[in-house]
């Protein structure tokens, strides 16, 4: 409290004392005024009284010369209250007797009596002839008759009469003082300082949980009023405080705790974990095709689908720790029951079974699917933030595992997420920088060794140095960069096409992958036609060759695309046939070209051959071209021979070259001999 404080009731106190001080003496001095007035008048009607009463006295002691008559008669005048001389004048003015009191010392109260009573200090009766005859005569006069009094006693007597008075005033003053005082502390000052006190209790972040002091006495007065107003003022304060520490710390689509919620519950559980030397989980988890959901039922269907998603794990995890949903897809559960990986595990396999249960929105079936990553405190890191990142990076690992995956965090999966965010970031900058370029690897025709075609790779010329497809592929299909890198690839065949039918009068088809998030681009068939079409390029002489996952993902789709693609004349081959999950049965409906035998089941022969010669089979009942891949040696090149394969690509025959080696090599000595498929 400042030191300049002065209380309220001290203030009230002095102010009171004042008045009262102030009154008292105001009201002294009219009673002054009029104790003042009234004594006056009563010592005019004793003067008039003490005459009457001693003028026939005194008229005879005149008459008859009798001094000792009229020392008598003033004898009794002298015992008057306040009277301190008499004496009797003859008609001559001769002074016949006079007597008187002892006089009183003057000083101030003989300065005050001079002032009140100056006019009244004498007084004086002229005396007459006695009448001795019922005649009318006029009478005779024969002397006067004078009285002097001491008005300084007078004064005196009024002072004392008028100090017992003052004092009584004083007292009743002080005493309405206390009193009032007293009810003014008890009815006002005090009910203030409770307000102020609890005031001083109030709770910034809960203001509401400290209401004012509501005294009976004031209920229905001004300060009831005004402490029910600040009530209602706290009151309206604390649901705006709730209102907005639920928007900052709530996601306002699920009503699970957000990013900052997560963050500060996970440090408290951090402490209690260091505190009692325990460990707990915490899972990062991320919808599969929830993409797919939002674009074919729209974003409202969405919105429900994550809502109910959340109900989901609420249920799953329970009362044993807490669900958040940092945004988009992707939520975080804290686990703080799971001290051991074998829990953790434990935890999410329940919670993928909960969550893989079909979900009921409108008409629509959905089945859910998720990517689990798990991160362990204190081994997996020491703050939120590092959890919550290593969890992420875990999630990412189960995802590209496939759906319905979860995986642990491990020390060089930050190693690998580190460097996926350098090509991430480098990746962006290298259509600027003129950085891809494409390497050829001829196709040959196994039976005679006649080039027939090539496929066209990409590789990223950095700083004087190639990295390979293998390292930022991947990271491109992750982060959609694929789409624009697939576009410029069939762009650069189709220049390339151009400029051999232009300098060698050459027709060699040239094979382009496709990867899975481009075939899935509704711009991929246009953009091929377009481009095709801007270069002059026969479509016979582009083939895509689409993963067996990719057609698979959404067979429907698929074939509606390849059935454009074969339509415009365009050559169609399924690349890694065997080692995805498709249905044989699908197989024949899809409008294929070719079929390519994947590496690793050519890596097995002669010896392991059961599944390339089915495929071999396969492919030769539909009437498809087969080529086989990834051929290394003699005796693989023979067993393809022997099994009537017509085309092969491989080491063996030559690696990828660049564009300039590919022409010397394979396009400038050969220009009559080329083939087509």
């Amino acid at each position: 409290m400042s030191a300049s404080f002065k209380s309220l009731t001290w203030k009230q106190t002095t102010l009171v004392v004042f008045s009262a001080l102030f009154f008292a003496i105001a009201i002294f001095i009219v009673e002054i005024a009029l104790v003042s007035v009234s004594a006056r008048q009563q010592l005019i009607e004793a003067q008039f009284e003490l005459l009457n009463s001693v003028e026939q006295p005194a008229a005879n002691a005149v008459w008859a010369l009798d001094d000792h008559l009229a020392k008598q008669t003033l004898t009794g005048v002298l015992k008057v209250e306040h009277v301190a001389q008499a004496s009797i004048q003859l008609e001559d003015g001769i002074q016949f007797v006079t007597m008187a009191n002892t006089p009183s010392d003057r000083g101030i109260i003989g300065l005050l009596s001079q002032r009140l009573f100056s006019d009244l200090k004498q007084t004086s009766r002229t005396l007459h002839r006695p009448s001795t005859s019922d005649v009318a005569i006029s009478p005779e006069i024969i002397g006067t008759l004078i009285v002097r009094y001491n008005t300084q006693q007078l004064t005196d007597s009024l002072l004392s009469q008028l100090k017992f008075s003052f004092l009584a005033t004083l007292l009743r003053a002080l005493l309405v003082t206390l009193v009032l005082s007293v009810l003014f502390h008890r009815f006002l000052t005090k009910p203030i300082a409770q307000i102020s006190e609890a005031i001083d209790k109030i709770d910034p972040e809960s203001p509401d949980e400290n209401l004012l002091p509501m005294s009976p006495e004031h209920k229905d007065d001004e300060l009831g009023l005004v402490t029910s107003k600040f009530n209602q003022i706290l009151i309206q304060f604390g649901q705006t405080q709730n209102k907005l520490r639920k928007m900052a710390t709530r996601d306002p689509l699920t009503g699970l705790s957000n990013r900052t919620l997560l963050l500060e519950t996970i440090a408290i559980s951090i402490q209690r974990a260091r505190v009692h030397q325990q460990a707990f989980s915490l899972l990062f988890i991320d919808l599969d095709r929830f993409k797919n959901i939002n674009d074919s039922l729209g974003h409202a269907m969405g919105d429900q689908f994550l809502a109910r998603i959340a109900r989901v794990l609420e249920r799953a995890i329970g009362d044993t720790g807490t669900v958040a949903r940092l945004g988009g897809d992707e939520f975080v559960i804290l686990a703080n029951e799971a001290h051991t990986p074998d829990q953790a595990a434990d935890i999410v396999d329940k919670l993928l079974m909960e969550l893989n249960l079909p979900l009921q929105l409108n008409e629509h079936t959905i089945h859910p699917a998720a990517s689990v990553g798990i991160a362990l405190y204190p081994d997996d890191g020491l703050t939120a933030e590092d959890l919550i990142r290593h969890a992420d990076i875990a999630m990412y690992s189960a995802k590209a595992a496939g759906t319905n995956q979860w995986a642990f965090f491990k020390q060089q999966m930050t190693e690998r997420a580190a460097v996926r965010l350098r090509t991430e970031a480098s990746l962006h900058d290298a259509f600027k920088n003129n950085e891809f370029l494409l390497h050829f690897q001829p196709k040959f025709n196994i039976k005679t060794g006649e080039v027939v075609a090539c496929e066209a790779l990409i590789r990223w010329k950095k700083e004087e140095r190639l990295i390979s497809p293998m390292a930022f592929i991947p990271i491109a299909e992750e982060t959609g960069i694929i789409i624009p890198i697939g576009r410029w690839v069939i762009e650069e065949a189709c220049k390339t096409l151009k400029h051999w039918q232009r300098r060698y009068n050459v027709a060699l088809p040239i094979a382009v992958n496709v990867a899975s998030q481009q075939f899935a681009d509704p711009s991929l068939v246009p953009d091929i036609k377009q481009l095709a079409l801007r270069y002059q390029i026969e479509p016979h002489l582009l083939e895509f060759e689409i993963t067996e996952t990719s057609l698979m993902n959404d067979i429907e789709l698929a074939i509606n695309k390849l059935e454009q693609l074969k339509s415009a004349g365009f050559s169609i081959a399924v690349d890694d046939f065997g080692i995805g999950y498709s249905s044989l049965s699908y197989l024949k409906h899809l409008p294929i070209t070719t079929m390519k035998i994947d590496r690793c089941f050519v890596n097995d022969l002669p010896h392991e051959s059961p599944i390339a010669s089915t495929i071999l089979m396969l492919g030769q009942q539909l009437n498809l071209h087969i080529v086989a891949e990834g051929i290394e040696n003699e005796a693989q090149l023979n067993w393809l021979k022997q099994m009537d394969c017509e085309i092969g690509q491989g080491f063996y025959y030559s690696q990828p070259l660049p564009l300039d080696e590919f022409e010397a090599k394979y396009i400038a000595p050969n220009t009559a001999t080329i083939s087509q498929i």
